[in-house]
């Protein structure tokens, strides 16, 4: 389990002037409201800037490192409008979930989706499988999505379309101390265009690496 230094949990807003030509700068705050140290601070610059997203921490004693960033890909500045809701974290087992909210109603969700804020209508649970089942119980794990009076069951590498959305799961996830999170991709439905990139972003999550930087300048390279 990741110390709690390790972790975040932000909420921001997006913003008119946030919007620049080639990047989307929204600040961050600490959703838990603790006061104990976070890997990018409590209050930290977010932008989403050529494929990534880049935390900037805004003061060093609350903080771990400097600035921390993965890549991401552009769903967010594809579907992002002035107003709506980021949240961003990193759990406990390492993974990262990040959804976009607009009047509550979800508009993109990427990584492990069961971290973060859905809206009042699309609702993901984790299940185990069969205790029963000639399969392990660590792997036979899915995911139950529900939206509104729907509801679907999906496994790694599986998508559909339910209640408006475009889900798809790149990986499941895997019970044990620490465990490791879902990696699931959810889009409003609004064109092909939109549902490639929220998938991009899932796989690029699933398999991408977490870069931080230090107060030192020293740089370092954890898997997600």
């Amino acid at each position: 389990m990741i110390h709690s230094s390790g972790i975040f949990e932000y909420e921001a807003e997006f913003t008119k002037d946030g919007f620049g030509d080639s990047d989307i700068v929204v600040y961050g705050s600490d959703l838990s409201g603790r006061k104990v140290k976070r890997l990018a601070g409590h209050k930290p610059m977010i932008r989403f800037w050529r494929d990534r997203v880049v935390l900037v921490a805004s003061d060093k004693p609350n903080s771990t490192v400097r600035n921390v960033s993965f890549a991401i890909g552009d769903a967010v500045p594809l579907s992002a409008r002035p107003g709506d809701r980021l949240y961003l974290v990193r759990t406990g087992a390492g993974g990262i979930g990040l959804s976009l909210l607009r009047q509550e109603r979800l508009v993109l969700a990427t990584g492990a989706v069961t971290a973060v804020p859905l809206g009042r209508d699309f609702h993901t649970i984790r299940r185990p499988g069969n205790k029963d089942s000639w399969k392990s119980p660590l792997l036979d794990t899915w995911l139950e999505f529900r939206i509104g009076k729907e509801q679907v069951i999906l496994r790694e590498r599986e998508t559909t379309e339910i209640g408006g959305y475009h889900i798809y799961v790149e990986h499941g996830w895997k019970d044990g101390v620490p465990g490791t999170d879902e990696c699931v991709s959810v889009s409003a439905l609004d064109g092909p265009s939109m549902m490639i990139a929220a998938m991009r972003s899932a796989i690029l999550v699933a398999n991408g690496v977490l870069k931080m930087t230090g107060w030192d300048c020293t740089e370092h390279f954890t898997a997600l």
